[in-house]
């Protein structure tokens, strides 16, 4: 008897360990993907064009998209606002976010504003950017910002705020001047709150590049989606949809392996 319930506790560990483990992951999500397609499969009716198309009309749609490049340029030209987007909110939003957190004056005169961006709807913002830019990149450009900024902003001087005093002590003790205390003791133990902020503020930056390319019609993936609506073809407007979906899985995934990256500088020294 015991040897039996041995052999049932050796195969449940050897199950629960094979489910923690790399391959265990992969299986567990390849699996869902393929229970997902299955559904959507099922779901879908190709009787008629405007109907919720299947996976395959999807997948079909997504491929002449690509064959015939206006998925591909509309991509690179809708990822030009979505770069430079994202370049202005770090490079912007993390520096300001320290000096809020080491500058009282500076966080009474300029916090206000990042939590009114939090606080509303930025997509109410859009017809006033619009009416002062004008269609134009850098109104998409603005969009995409006002979008993700602040969470920059806020998670990097709550994450700058938060390192242990003792740490900036010590470093002085030692002799560290404000630059060495800065970047050899704050920046690296805020790290991990400021990817977190990094982390919200893409994918908010996603939701503004689509609203922008939705509201303030360009040459890229909102003008597509717009033309292929105007012909009512479903598929094709959805396979996009998925297609912005994967590119955020991806742009996720990067800001991932680079906070991994980054925390091996994340322990003072």
């Amino acid at each position: 008897m015991s040897s039996g319930v041995n052999a049932g506790r050796a195969r449940t560990d050897g199950f629960r360990s094979f489910l923690t483990s790399k391959a265990g992951r992969y299986t567990i999500r390849g699996t869902m993907l393929v229970l997902l397609i299955g559904l959507w499969q099922m779901a879908g009716d190709d009787s008629v064009a405007l109907l919720f198309p299947t996976f395959t009309r999807t997948f079909g749609a997504f491929v002449d998209l690509m064959a015939d490049g206006r998925l591909p340029m509309a991509l690179l030209i809708t990822g030009q606002s979505l770069a430079v987007g994202l370049a202005i909110m770090l490079g912007i939003g993390i520096p300001l976010g320290v000096v809020i957190a080491r500058i009282p004056l500076v966080d009474r005169a300029v916090s206000p504003y990042f939590t009114f961006l939090v606080a509303i709807p930025i997509i109410a913002l859009v017809p006033v950017v619009q009416a002062l830019l004008g269609l134009t990149f850098a109104a998409r450009v603005t969009i995409i910002v006002l979008f993700g900024i602040s969470y920059v902003v806020i998670n990097s001087a709550i994450a700058v705020r938060r390192v242990d005093p003792a740490l900036v002590e010590m470093a002085k003790s030692y002799g560290a001047n404000r630059r060495d205390v800065m970047f050899g003791v704050v920046l690296p133990a805020a790290v991990p709150g400021i990817m977190t902020g990094v982390r919200i503020a893409l994918g908010q930056a996603l939701i503004g590049m689509v609203v922008a390319e939705l509201t303030i019609v360009g040459a890229g993936i909102g003008s597509l989606i717009a033309e292929l609506q105007g012909r009512f073809r479903v598929a094709p407007v959805l396979a996009i949809a998925i297609t912005i979906v994967l590119v955020g899985v991806v742009l996720m995934t990067a800001v991932e392996r680079l906070e991994k990256h980054l925390s091996r500088w994340s322990t003072p020294r």
